[in-house]
């Protein structure tokens, strides 16, 4: 909206003349000495001084009024009808409008305000003071004492001068830096540090998606200490590859809204690396339904293989491997079946005839804690056509199969002797040692034998919740 000042020869524009004035510039009196009345609109943004001559560098008399209505006479019945009081000035001759232009909130953009000032810093209308106006605020071309009420401001001028009812006010207009944000933050004065507030608040509210690292003037404090809503925080962090390179998106950053944000990215981003560990621990809900989203390939090869070694709730066991390892999210509990293992020995031995002796050896290796591995297959020699083939997996042990295995392991105990016992008869002999390898001789006829063992480790693993 463009300033404009309207001005009448009479008070309240009952009678006489009127006439306006619009726009930044130098507009000389188009009823010279007649200014009674003022209509002052949309010059929020602007400063307006008026003068006693037409030339604004003689020291004269003057002052300045933003917006709203005013008359000249000191008198009940018009400052009723029309406005205060707010000429003494002996006659008006000329009126300059300045605007620092429009703002752009960005980083290194502008922004303005209006700053109230405290009585007796400042210009007033009463006439006793016009001409020390003119002296102490409004020279053309001067701070106007200014700099103490705009600290780090480029643009500055007088607004209003003091009248009834209303304090002095100057507009000023900052670039938006960090150093100017800290000009005004080191200010002491009441009423600088009251727009500074409001500065600061605008300023964070208009930059914080691009630049919430912006230090705002205040110590280390900066914009993403201001506005960090969890709103704010799903829109910033949910942005490209936020939530796992931007620091202000970590879990020391969000804090408690830290979960809350990473579950439901994940949700909506399962092909981020990010969202890997979630996936797997949530194998049921994501891979099993969409097998392609991050970690749930290699989860399913694992699943597979303990789905082949019977082992009960084997998605429990899933995150522990390197899915839940790296710069990932890892949702509460994803390590819960990690504690312990449980190691498998398959061999698959063919006997032809034979006359010498085959050892048959089941080597575990347990690999590293939390891995599945395979072990080397166990030793099958001997002169007769023997061949084997076979390995051991190490995978993690939840403490609640320890009594299933246990019953495997004497289940297969039982069989084994009932299997000696039919040897004997049949002059067939056979030994099996835990670990250390069996002895298989005087065998004539073609027999397949799978040998499995299963030796449980010292630790048990918790359950993870499903």
């Amino acid at each position: 909206m463009v300033c404009t000042v309207k001005m009448g020869s009479y008070p309240n524009f009952a009678h006489g003349v009127q006439w306006t004035v619009r726009g930044d510039g130098h507009h000389g009196m188009e009823h010279n000495d007649s200014v009674e009345s003022w209509e002052i609109t949309g010059c929020e943004n602007s400063s307006v001084v008026f003068y006693e001559h037409g030339d604004p560098n003689q020291r004269q008399q003057a002052h300045a009024l933003t917006n709203g209505k005013y008359q000249a006479y000191n008198e009940a019945q018009w400052i009723n009808g029309h406005g205060p009081y707010a000429d003494s000035i002996s006659g008006i001759s000329s009126v300059k409008i300045q605007s620092p232009g429009g703002e752009s909130l960005t980083k290194d953009g502008k922004i303005n305000a209006t700053i109230e000032v405290p009585d007796g810093q400042g210009p007033r209308v009463e006439e006793q003071h016009t001409v020390s106006n003119w002296d102490n605020y409004l020279k053309p071309n001067e701070d106007g004492g200014l700099d103490k009420h705009c600290p780090g401001a480029s643009w500055k001028k007088w607004k209003h001068a003091k009248s009834a009812g209303k304090s002095a006010q100057a507009l000023c207009q900052w670039p938006i830096t960090e150093n100017n944000m800290a000009a005004l933050a080191a200010s002491n004065e009441t009423h600088v540090k009251g727009v500074y507030n409001t500065i600061k608040s605008r300023v964070c509210n208009a930059i914080k998606n691009d630049h919430p690292n912006f230090k705002t003037g205040t110590g280390d404090e900066k914009c993403w200490d201001l506005v960090n809503t969890q709103e704010f925080m799903k829109d910033y962090c949910y942005k490209e590859n936020r939530m796992a390179d931007d620091p202000l998106c970590s879990d020391t950053s969000l804090g408690d809204s830290y979960v809350i944000l990473a579950d439901e990215y994940c949700k909506g981003h399962p092909d981020k690396e990010f969202c890997k560990c979630y996936n797997v621990v949530n194998y049921e809900t994501v891979c099993a339904n969409r097998g392609t989203s991050k970690g749930c390939p290699a989860a399913k090869e694992v699943y597979d293989k303990y789905v082949e070694f019977k082992i009960p709730d084997p998605n429990v066991y899933l995150p522990c491997g390197k899915a839940c390892t790296g710069n990932v999210y890892k949702p509460s509990g994803n390590n819960a079946g990690c504690d312990g293992t449980i190691n498998a020995c398959v061999m698959s031995i063919e006997i032809g005839e034979a006359n010498d002796e085959v050892n048959a050896a089941c080597n575990i290796d347990s690999g590293a804690e939390g891995e599945l591995t395979s072990g080397g297959s166990g030793d099958a020699s001997g002169s007769g056509d023997a061949s084997g083939s076979g390995g051991s997996t190490s995978v993690p042990l939840s403490t609640t199969q320890t009594s299933e295995l246990e019953k495997t392991v004497a289940e297969m105990k039982k069989e084994k002797e009932e299997e000696e016992e039919e040897a004997k008869k049949t002059k067939k002999k056979l030994i099996i040692g835990g670990g250390g390898g069996g002895v298989v001789s005087s065998i004539s006829c073609l027999m397949l034998i799978v040998l499995i063992v299963i030796v449980m480790s010292k630790q048990g693993g918790g359950r993870r919740r499903r």
